[in-house]
């Protein structure tokens, strides 16, 4: 029989480990706005890491145990948990798209007893929400409308029989949470929107049309279109203009370009334009018109409004809070 270890993936207890408890070694993998949890024995370690933005629990999980235990989900009270399996090896050779890993949405219900199926993965990111704050989430941010309809049992178990995959959107946002060194109180702005867009990526998947097929060629360009955008940020990325570029029908850059990537090309240049401000607002004595011709903006106003209207903070309170 295989050895156990009780994960718990929400906990209400107060009984967090002070940063300089942390082992060294962990010390370089710690997000400075989150609370710790460090459990070590003779089966291994493993470090919590969790971040509270209004209605999103979000945590990060480093799991190091000897060869054969497995650690098995536990929560302390009921959540929607939208699960990311570790995807540290992101590509094989020969071929450059990376590899698809599952995002998997479930219903956790509190138990002292771990009910779903064991791992030993060592890295775990989640997100939860409770039940019932569904539904005000959902007025606020649109794309979780498919969510908040979802019926919820008091079951643990999947809420949606197909997961979707841990692609390069959702990959970018995760991983912006987990580097993000964000402190004051400008980073619960930060991690509540990008805690929303990770859902949103997923709860769009809930609306999809039936897919189209695409070889690998097709779905190549789009990544090779994807990565263009990113890059390029400060340049005017309309429709036409990525068309010319590429030398593509506008067709591609709509559909397949939102089954691919779960979003549309002007909400992908809306949502990494933010993520780039805030990165550089938070960076001291960063001239905020440079940060404006990085982007692509010519009017102050037009920047402030866009920026206060996605992370629901101004743009000087971030620059203030570092």
């Amino acid at each position: 029989m295989k050895a156990t270890k009780i994960l718990y993936i929400e906990r209400e207890d107060q009984a967090f480990t002070p940063h300089q408890n942390i082992p060294t070694a962990f010390r370089d993998q710690l997000i400075p706005y989150a609370r710790f949890y460090f459990q070590e024995d003779n089966d291994g370690c493993i470090l919590d890491q969790n971040i509270r933005a209004g209605e999103f629990s979000i945590w990060a999980h480093h799991i190091h145990m000897r060869p054969g235990v497995e650690v098995r989900p536990c929560t302390q009270y009921q959540v929607i948990t939208l699960h990311a399996y570790d995807d540290m090896n992101t590509g094989t050779p020969g071929n450059q798209l990376p590899l698809e890993k599952e995002v998997c949405l479930f219903n956790m219900m509190a138990s002292e007893e771990p009910v779903l199926p064991g791992t030993q993965q060592p890295h775990s990111f989640h997100i939860n929400i409770e039940p019932d704050s569904l539904r005000e989430l959902a007025r606020e941010f649109p794309l979780l409308h498919s969510l908040a309809a979802i019926p919820v049992s008091n079951v643990t178990g999947p809420l949606h029989k197909a997961p979707f995959q841990l692609n390069a959107v959702s990959r970018l946002i995760r991983d912006r949470m987990l580097s993000a060194k964000h402190i004051g109180n400008s980073a619960y702005s930060f991690f509540r929107r990008n805690a929303a867009d990770f859902y949103g990526n997923y709860t769009r998947r809930l609306i999809a049309p039936p897919p189209i097929m695409m070889n690998q060629e097709k779905r190549q360009l789009l990544h090779d279109i994807f990565s263009y955008i990113l890059n390029h940020l400060h340049e005017s990325l309309t429709y036409k203009t990525l068309e010319q570029k590429f030398g593509v029908e506008e067709a591609l850059l709509r559909r397949p370009f939102e089954q691919e990537f779960h979003l549309t090309i002007p909400e992908l240049i809306l949502q990494e334009k933010m993520a780039l401000a805030f990165e550089l607002l938070s960076t001291r004595n960063t001239p905020v018109s440079y940060i404006m011709d990085r982007l692509g903006f010519t009017a102050l106003p037009c920047f402030l409004t866009t920026f206060e209207k996605y992370y629901k903070c101004g743009a000087l309170q971030v620059m203030d809070a570092q």
